[in-house]
């Protein structure tokens, strides 16, 4: 699936699809966001996040400096930011928080994940940025994901 998103508003409307999809799932496969700073991966979680119950006792903000945000939402996101992980040994600690069952994963600088820790079922989700507009690939891996991308593009009209 390969979304043109022209505005904030855009963006939005796709988060609360993601968000009313979620709702209606069993399982929660972890979203894994690629793409270069800017490029609106970040808006895209806020927008998510904010459109989930328990929201307005959520600030979100970027995780890269202490690598994990807990929100206390319906269900409870788990907001990671690898982006200072770069280039380093892989805490086996993070791997087993990060896809922990309590939470919904979100994971920006997904291509810094150790391709060993790759969750068997989860999106992608691979934004790219030209001037005002954002492109954005969502692609499923595994039955789960396969199950809420599938909501996802039957609830997006954008």
């Amino acid at each position: 699936m390969i979304l043109v998103l022209t505005s904030l508003e855009a963006t939005t409307a796709l988060a609360q699809a993601f968000a009313e999809c979620i709702a209606d799932s069993p399982a929660l496969p972890p979203v894994l966001l690629h793409g270069q700073l800017g490029a609106g991966k970040t808006t895209f979680i806020r927008e998510l996040v904010q459109a989930l119950p328990g929201s307005e006792n959520a600030e979100v903000s970027s995780p890269s400096f202490n690598i994990l945000n807990l929100y206390p939402t319906t269900p409870p996101v788990g907001h990671f930011d690898l982006y200072r992980t770069e280039g380093r040994d892989f805490d086996p600690d993070l791997e087993e928080t990060l896809f922990a069952p309590d939470h919904f994963c979100l994971l920006e600088w997904a291509e810094y994940l150790p391709a060993d820790c790759m969750p068997d079922s989860h999106i992608n989700m691979s934004w790219t940025a030209e001037e005002e507009t954002r492109t954005v690939e969502i692609t499923a891996h595994g039955p789960e994901a396969q199950a809420l991308l599938e909501c996802l593009e039957q609830a997006t009209s954008i």
